[in-house]
């Protein structure tokens, strides 16, 4: 917020632009609802359960801090460990669908390292997860098949965690020595963790040095009892009397389906997906036994591949508009495939004499059928009210990654043209349309990141647009969460955050750490937001607070905590250094510039503090009370965790009297007051956050609260009369205010 050629605010102009800013949309464009009802920015909580998990293209769920520093070292043998917590869906198979096999009782992590032998496609992965929460791991994280187990130390490991490493390679396991062991085992046991490597059979190992780490599982179970157990889980939020699923599993021609694959070797992971195929039939209420069965012949490579070359230009065109966009509106999705095709295929004038192409040659049930999708209706809000929607997917959700990474891996001629149609997309109108633009892009970044890098993420990241910005922190998710290209995703933001960035790079930064690299790993996203806090320029203060309201609402309630703490200490003006790469560090800062920094750093904290309180909602109310209020999502995390209670308390003491947050506190409390005005353990709640904001502090701080209360009982219309007795109650109680 400093410049050379500029005086610093004083405090009543941070203070006016606080008061402006809280709750104020500034931080773009795309922050508020779109023509099509679309929130891409959601900032409401669940009632009565925490919002502990974020999903993003083929759900993996994000929950725990990733302790590796992605920033240092230079190239070496191996892979740094980049651990990713697996996806949700992944954990409730292992924990409620698992068939074990034979062999897998006898299966020991007594030793905190286990090596299970087992072929590709027979349920490793899940039964080692399983083995992981059977021990009593508090989450599970995957690291790639080629990491550095050297690497693995003790600082690298979070407490209390399972990881997993699947088809480990051979360079992998000539690292274990017996130095290595021994070291690799004392760290997971100083940590209380474990590790569990899939190996297949075939490759060789030192069975002298690894006997007493070594596993083995028996034949795979059999492929209907897999089936049985994944529909069942799948089906059990609305079947949980297992009733649907038993009719499922009656029908002789879907058991006939599974003749087939009685033998294979890849069974297990075959049944997991028919169960998933027909589940989603079920639910769709779409439960066409023909259309299944064409569908699970589809589930090998081959006959995927045979399918999808088979296609129609048209029709293919489709299917990649859909791979790209799954799950909205149809003509949305038409509307793109088209633009696809006339880039692809370009009009050839008729002949002289001959017809015109025939505008109805094409039925959309006969595009829908050949393009393995189903079209469901769904009510959506827009500005006007809620009006039904026709939404298209693929029958098999798994189709549209396979579909993308057929497209970029297979038909090297369009790749072109492909991104510079996913480019048009970043400031299409609806948000989900830029959402799966982002989508696509990161997918095709996994195979190509430095291409993609440069022709379409690096353009949407330095665009003057925000919907582009926001666009290209989206695509950044699919990498950033990549083993493969992880680092190079984390190195490259942390690049564009630092001051020798251009402005709009470091606008997109602050966006990209506010989304699910902020919450796999929220350590650096805090460090970026303290070096990002110190410029005032394109919107970055409010995007700021929007990408840690952001943070706060998506993680768990460790997150929460992390975050206010770290937006506590920026508000007692801590001096921070400047981050390596930056401007800052190179020059050296003068006490003046560090003084001006911190206080650009404060009036961040109060204004990501406050549009937090003020933007997280619960969407129902806190319990099934009939004057049961649906709070703040502060009040409600504050009135359920001591920890987040304590800061959340401090930050509303502190901002009560402070010159630049005083005036937008008490606008935000009163919006509190109100909101819980009817409902009297909320009024209660709100009561002891106050009570505990101002103990311990000075006289004027609970002056400040006690005349804020009674504007609340005051005029002909008081705004939280209820509310403001409680409140006075509990305040008169620490004694007389100044």
């Amino acid at each position: 917020m400093t410049a050379a050629t500029e005086p610093a605010p004083s405090d009543q102009e941070l203070a006016d632009a606080l008061v402006e800013g809280v709750g104020a949309d500034q931080a773009a464009g795309e922050f508020g609802v779109d023509d099509y009802g679309d929130q891409a920015e959601p900032r409401v909580m669940t009632g009565g359960a925490r919002v502990g998990e974020v999903k993003a293209g083929d759900d993996v769920v994000f929950r725990d801090k990733i302790s590796h520093n992605y920033f240092g070292g230079g190239p070496a043998r191996g892979r740094d460990p980049a651990p990713l917590s697996l996806a949700r869906d992944v954990l409730d198979d292992a924990r409620e669908a698992f068939v074990p096999p034979p062999g897998f009782a006898d299966l020991d992590l007594g030793e905190r390292l286990l090596i299970l032998r087992i072929c590709s496609g027979r349920g490793g992965g899940t039964a080692a997860t399983r083995l992981l929460l059977d021990a009593g791991a508090a989450a599970v994280k995957e690291l790639a098949p080629d990491t550095s187990l050297r690497r693995l130390t003790t600082d690298r490991l979070d407490n209390g965690t399972g990881y997993l490493l699947r088809n480990a390679t051979s360079g992998v396991l000539d690292e274990l020595t017996e130095f290595e062991i021994a070291r690799l085992c004392a760290a997971l046991g100083e940590r209380a963790g474990w590790l569990v490597l899939t190996v297949d059979p075939r490759v060789r190992l030192a069975e002298g040095l690894l006997a007493r780490h070594i596993g083995e599982l028996g034949d795979p179970p059999a492929a209907l009892d897999v089936l049985t157990a994944h529909l069942r889980r799948r089906l059990r939020q609305q079947d949980p009397e297992g009733i649907r699923a038993a009719e499922i599993l009656a029908e002789p021609s879907v058991v006939k389906l599974f003749d087939d694959s009685a033998d294979r070797k890849d069974r297990v992971a075959r049944a997991a997906w028919f169960a998933r195929i027909l589940a989603d039939a079920a639910q769709a209420d779409d439960f066409d036994l023909e259309k299944i069965q064409a569908q699970l012949k589809r589930l090998t490579d081959r006959s995927f591949e045979t399918w999808f070359d088979a296609l129609d230009p048209g029709t293919r065109c489709f299917v990649i508009a859909l791979a790209t966009l799954p799950g909205y509106s149809y003509e949305i999705v038409s509307d793109r495939a088209r633009d696809l095709e006339a880039a692809l295929v370009p009009q050839v004038p008729p002949a002289p004499g001959a017809p015109a192409p025939d505008p109805f040659r094409v039925r959309r049930t006969q595009r829908l059928e050949a393009a393995l999708a189903r079209v469901t209706q769904r009510p959506v809000t827009t500005r006007y009210g809620t009006t039904p929607m026709e939404v298209v997917r693929f029958i098999d959700p798994s189709l549209s990654r396979q579909v993308l990474d057929r497209v970029w891996t297979e038909y090297a001629d369009i790749r072109e043209t492909l991104l510079a149609w996913l480019r048009t997309m970043a400031e299409h109108p609806v948000g989900q349309v830029r959402q799966g633009a982002a989508r696509a892009a990161g997918v095709f970044a996994v195979q190509a990141f430095d291409y993609v890098r440069r022709y379409v993420i690096g353009p949407w990241a330095a665009s003057d647009v925000p919907a582009s910005r926001q666009t290209a922190a989206l695509s950044l998710e699919v990498p950033g969460r990549d083993p493969s290209v992880s680092q190079v995703t984390r190195r490259m933001l942390y690049d564009w955050h630092l001051d020798t960035s251009p402005p709009y790079l470091r606008n997109t930064a602050a966006r990209t750490y506010g989304g699910l690299l902020g919450l796999v790993d929220p350590g650096p996203a805090l460090d970026a937001f303290a070096h990002l806090a110190t410029a005032s320029t394109y919107g970055l203060p409010h995007v700021i607070a929007n990408s840690i309201t952001r943070l706060i609402v998506h993680g768990d309630e460790s997150v929460a905590v992390q975050v206010m703490e770290r937006v506590r200490t920026w508000t007692s003006g801590e001096p921070v250094e400047p981050p390596e790469g930056s401007r800052r560090a190179g020059r050296g800062l003068t006490a003046e510039q560090k003084k001006e920094d911190a206080r650009a750093r404060t009036f961040v904290a109060y204004l990501s503090f406050l549009t937090c309180a003020v933007d997280a909602v619960l969407v129902n109310p806190v319990d099934e009370r009939e004057d049961a209020a649906a709070w703040h999502g502060l009040l409600w995390l504050a009135h359920r965790n001591e920890a987040v209670a304590a800061v959340v308390a401090e930050l509303w003491g502190s901002a009560v009297v402070h010159p630049i947050a005083h005036r937008a506190s008490g606008n935000v409390l009163t919006v509190w007051a109100e909101r819980v005005d009817g409902d009297p353990v909320g009024r209660q709640a709100l009561a002891d956050l106050l009570v505990a904001a101002v103990r311990g502090r000075t006289r004027r701080a609970l002056g400040t609260l006690h005349r804020l209360a009674r504007t609340w009982q005051s005029g002909r219309e008081p705004s939280a009369p209820q509310t403001a007795a409680t409140v006075l109650t509990a305040l008169t109680a620490l004694g007389e205010p100044e």
